[in-house]
């Protein structure tokens, strides 16, 4: 093999290496981003594939170095590398690393919108699931007080709220928040499928206490007091809720609906 031939193929090792070496860095960072921030932005499969191309790539370094050294070995045996002229790769260099960092900063731009795309098509989805669950199922909704009144009928509260849980894929889960007094104070309950008829029958349904936070310790006050009357929805790392008011026999109730989605939109499914 000529000794420019070898120049060529080193070179083209090279870049290989320092191309393959950016794509890893620029899917590091975006992995440290997009975990910093809790952005979801990828379905399951296209995070399987971006798994599986770094795990290529380190072959593909790995084989572009050996050839490299193999090459590199070979000219200095012929003696030869001083008298090849190599071309200046200063501006190339500069221009690679420009192109490295619009392809940062594409990348960290594309991974918010995506995410903010991912959590409002997930929203969207949990709100018409939910419209469609009280439409339907308005009937059972509507035994909900009735039973919460009667204690031989409050053993039912579950059983609706399982059965509402199984009636969308949107969402896993159905939670009937409701209020009380303890100590004269408005304070906040819940109840869900898996509670226990003996808790139910008990004071403040077994002090199944609802731990409001920051987002919501106001909206539940609101709505409980009869201020407002309008639904919420909130999203943070992988979870989605919906609270969605009602009232029945002038009492206010809420029916949680909430969801963990671990992947994001983006990708075939």
């Amino acid at each position: 093999m000529k000794s420019t031939t070898k120049v060529k193929i080193a070179n083209l090792t090279n870049w290989i290496m320092v191309f393959t070496i950016s794509i890893i860095a620029i899917w590091f960072i975006g992995f440290v981003v997009s975990n910093t921030f809790d952005l979801n932005v990828f379905t399951k499969r296209v995070s399987n594939f971006m798994f599986s191309f770094i795990g290529f790539s380190a072959v593909l370094v790995l084989c572009s170095a050996i050839l490299n050294i193999s090459l590199n070995i070979g000219l200095i045996a012929d003696s030869k590398v001083q008298e090849i002229k190599i071309e200046d790769g200063k501006l190339a260099g500069r221009k690679f690393i420009l192109v490295v960092l619009i392809g940062i900063t594409i990348l960290i731009a594309f991974l918010f919108i995506g995410d903010f795309l991912t959590r409002n098509n997930e929203k969207d989805k949990l709100i018409n699931a939910s419209d469609y669950i009280v439409e339907t199922y308005s009937e059972s909704i509507n035994k909900i007080s009735s039973s919460l009144a009667d204690t031989s009928k409050i053993d039912q509260i579950p059983e609706i709220l399982k059965f509402l849980s199984n009636q969308k894929s949107e969402f896993p889960s159905v939670i009937l928040l409701t209020s009380d007094n303890y100590d004269g104070q408005l304070t906040y309950l819940k109840i869900s499928q898996r509670k226990l008829s003996k808790q139910l029958r008990e004071p403040l349904f077994g002090n199944s206490f609802y731990k409001c936070q920051d987002y919501d310790c106001e909206y539940l006050h609101n709505v409980f007091t009869g201020k407002i009357s309008e639904q919420l929805f909130w999203t943070k790392k992988n979870d989605y809720k919906l609270y969605r008011p009602f009232k029945e026999n002038g009492i206010n109730y809420i029916l949680l609906f909430t969801k963990y989605q671990q992947h994001g939109k983006f990708g075939s499914y």
